[in-house]
């Protein structure tokens, strides 16, 4: 797999062209520090992947990637990113990436992810999964208010004094919070909510 690496910090770019030095699957042809020269170099050495980081100077990296992704479909295009933003990852995947990998990840988890990226698969960290999981659950901002106390062992009627509602629209607000999040029981919404991090 012919490969552009690009990164603005040198030493990390170094480090990862020495663990892919270490493998034959891989071969870089081309090093980027900003975003802005990716679509020429893109074009000179036609890679068959490109490992970029979306915090670089020049170019919005998720127009590039959008970009490239347009006019070089068979492109796999992998983003590194340091973020924690569900809505984000979100963007990033809509946009057409082919991999989402955070940098605290091992370089083991990264060689893996690369060679199924390579062989057609999209590869998501599990972090990132669960955040753009948690980015899709569209609750109000008095939902929110009433599932902290929910998950601080408040009742209803509790609830209802607190922000001055009838016990009825609190149940209401109940109702629509655990639709939202697909559970059925109290316990169950605990345990989706530790499990996305939501609070």
């Amino acid at each position: 797999m012919r490969l552009i690496l690009a990164d603005d910090h040198v030493i990390f770019r170094d480090g990862l062209k020495l663990l892919l030095s270490q493998t034959a699957d891989f071969q870089v042809v081309a090093e980027a520090g900003e975003a802005s020269v990716l679509n020429e170099l893109v074009r000179q050495h036609q890679p068959d992947l490109l490992v970029m980081d979306y915090h670089m100077p020049g170019n919005d990296a998720g127009a590039v990637l959008a970009y490239l992704k347009q006019r070089y479909p068979a492109l796999r295009i992998v983003m590194l990113t340091a973020a924690q933003s569900g809505t984000l990852f979100k963007q990033l995947v809509d946009a057409g990436a082919d991999g989402v990998l955070l940098k605290e990840g091992s370089a083991e988890e990264l060689l893996t992810a690369l060679r199924r990226i390579a062989r057609g698969e999209q590869v998501l960290a599990a972090l990132v999964r669960e955040k753009m999981q948690a980015a899709d659950i569209q609750l109000t901002a008095r939902e929110f208010q009433v599932l902290e106390m929910l998950c601080s062992g408040h009742s209803s009627t509790r609830i209802a004094e607190r922000f001055s509602l009838s016990s009825r629209t609190v149940d209401k607000h109940r109702e629509n919070i655990m639709r939202k999040l697909e559970v059925n029981s109290t316990t169950q919404l605990l345990n989706k909510v530790t499990e996305l991090k939501l609070l």
